[in-house]
């Protein structure tokens, strides 16, 4: 009985990922921030510092507001098209509740960052955590990801969330490999030499591979997830008379 009780409770916290929106909107938005990064990298001709207070400005206001649109977008898709198929209706979402999924949404993005400056710097000396950071910063972080979504898929019931844990891993794995075997700059003191330089960017160009291979990760997952759930639903829910 017990688990018969966890499963129905599983279930209902699956809900929102049943048809596969969430995922493919995840990951659309996991590769538009890659893509914007990794553009911007290609065709800049700025000093590095002015270059960069850009980018992450351009890129935190791009990230609030695509994900806003993103959560529009997937609200009036269950509203139009999953609701009516399964006879459920969505709740009236409070502000409050909006500012702490868009809060938790944010931080899910930037406290892996952060993190992970922190302790490299606590555990290290200056010049071998940027000397390394084209490698060990996109598998960390790759880690933390896949930690979470496994964590994630765990509490909902969701198999698929553990290979999808595992492949964003081993894309993490596969980055920090690829920069290992172009070898690491030879950085010293000054931070802002040349092989400092080329250190952090080739550590977001690590990065904008790792977000660009999870959001085809999480894409492709939702992409199959709704070609499975519109196959078994493929009409609208009605009510016996």
């Amino acid at each position: 009985m017990d688990k018969q009780i966890d499963i129905a409770i599983k279930r209902a916290r699956s809900y929102w990922f049943v048809d596969g929106f969430t995922e493919i909107a995840l990951g659309g938005l996991l590769i538009l921030l890659a893509a914007f990064l990794l553009l911007r990298m290609k065709t800049s001709q700025a000093p590095f510092v002015s270059w960069f207070l850009s980018v992450t400005g351009q890129i935190t206001l791009l990230k609030i507001v695509s994900f806003l649109i993103v959560v529009l977008i997937v609200w009036w898709l269950k509203d139009h098209f999953t609701y009516p198929r399964t006879g459920f209706v969505r709740g009236n979402i409070t502000a409050n509740q909006f500012f702490i999924f868009v809060r938790n949404v944010i931080l899910f993005l930037l406290l892996p960052i952060a993190g992970l400056l922190i302790v490299s710097m606590l555990t290290s000396s200056t010049g071998a955590v940027l000397r390394s950071m084209p490698v060990w910063f996109p598998v960390g972080l790759a880690l933390i990801w896949a930690i979470f979504v496994m964590l994630a898929g765990e509490w909902m019931g969701l198999f698929r969330f553990r290979l999808i844990g595992g492949m964003i891993l081993l894309a993490g794995i596969g980055v920090g490999i690829w920069q290992l075997s172009m070898g690491l700059p030879n950085v010293q003191s000054d931070v802002l030499q040349p092989s400092v330089l080329e250190s952090i960017n080739r550590t977001l160009i690590g990065l904008g591979v790792v977000m660009l291979i999870s959001g085809f990760i999480l894409a492709c997952s939702g992409i199959l997830t709704f070609m499975r759930y519109r196959k078994e639903n493929p009409e609208p829910y009605r009510e016996d008379a």
